[in-house]
Order: C-alpha cells, then sequence, then structure tokens
C-alpha cells in the first residue's frame, strides 16, 4: 500500500513564524525582518497569510494585503527542497482564492526582475508586467517588476483561474469562484 502525502492550506499561526523564517532564510537575499510576521498577523486587519503543509510539516507560506479594492502579494515561499513540485502554484492559486473572497477586484505584486520562473507563473495565471521599480531591493539593486491583474471578476481572469483551480486537489484551498460576473 502507497501512503500518499497529504498537502494542506491553512491560515499563518502564530506558531508556524519559526518555520516560515527558516524558509524565507533559505531561500530569499533578504529575509523580513524577525517580528514582521508576528507584527503581520497580530496587528494588520488587512493582512491574510497562509501556510501550505504536507503531511503537517510547513512546505511553503504566501501572504497578502486586502487594501480597498486591490489585492496586494506581500510573499510567496516554497522550501527550496519542494521547489518544483507545483507548490508554489497551489500557494499562488490559494491567495487568488482569498482575493475573491475578500472581495477584491484586482491584484498587484513585485516581483524580482530576474526571477523569470516566478514571472512566467504570474503570467500563466494572467498576470501582465505594466512596469518597474528601479532599484527596489535592497540588498542588490534588483528591479521589481509590477505585476497587475486584469479584474479577477472579468470573464477572460476568471474562466482561466478556475481551469487552473480544478486541477489542485489541496484541502483547505476553498472552492472555485462562481462563473457570474458581480453586479
Amino acid at each position: 500500500m502507497q501512503v500518499v502525502p497529504r498537502v494542506a492550506i491553512e491560515r499563518m499561526r502564530p506558531e508556524d513564524i519559526p518555520a516560515v523564517q527558516v524558509i524565507e532564510r533559505e531561500i530569499f537575499l533578504s529575509p523580513w525582518p524577525r517580528n514582521a510576521y508576528a507584527t503581520e498577523l497580530a496587528q494588520n486587519r488587512q493582512a491574510s497569510y497562509i501556510v501550505l503543509r504536507e503531511n503537517r510539516e510547513l512546505v511553503g507560506y504566501a501572504g497578502l494585503w486586502k487594501v480597498v479594492h486591490e489585492a496586494h502579494v506581500t510573499t510567496i515561499g516554497v522550501r527550496g527542497q519542494d521547489q518544483g513540485k507545483g507548490y508554489g502554484k497551489t500557494l499562488f492559486a490559494a491567495l487568488i482564492q482569498r482575493s475573491y473572497e475578500l472581495g477584491a477586484r484586482w491584484m498587484t505584486l513585485e516581483v524580482r526582475a530576474g526571477n523569470l520562473h516566478a514571472i512566467h507563473l504570474y503570467e500563466w495565471f494572467g498576470f501582465k508586467s505594466i512596469g518597474r521599480r528601479r532599484g527596489y531591493y535592497t540588498d542588490n539593486g534588483e528591479d521589481a517588476v509590477i505585476m497587475w491583474s486584469d479584474s479577477i471578476h472579468a470573464p477572460a481572469f476568471k474562466s482561466r483561474f478556475i481551469e487552473i483551480f480544478s486541477s489542485i486537489d489541496v484541502a483547505g484551498i476553498g472552492s472555485a469562484p462562481d462563473r457570474e460576473y458581480p453586479l
């Protein structure tokens, strides 16, 4: 009998922060400061953070801020040894799903100009590069590519998202948004 790994999306809890910080130090040149996630979880009412677990072990995380009608992706990361398994896609889909739940109309993010894998992932979901922030990353002066979605309620974006979403079988991710365009 083969044991199938259980993969689940959950809301980030304070006790998840040490594992998140281990991943941050592994995959990012400039991880967030030690108290950033604690402050986000405890004080930022606009923040929504999730974790991805495989067999109860934290393997990835992501977050966004909902400001007025915009959902801004603040972070997304997958443990190095687990990259290439589709977990980034799963986390990003979960953030888009959360944006629907929060009533957002658009999504935006910044990504390192050299992170072509992430840029291609976001483009696959329907995001477009709309500009650059020169020298945005202070650790090495790298530019950030600014990416935006069309309206996440537009038929083309929503259809594409539902197609991607239906291919993800992960506990806790929620249900696909209604195909109807909101009034």
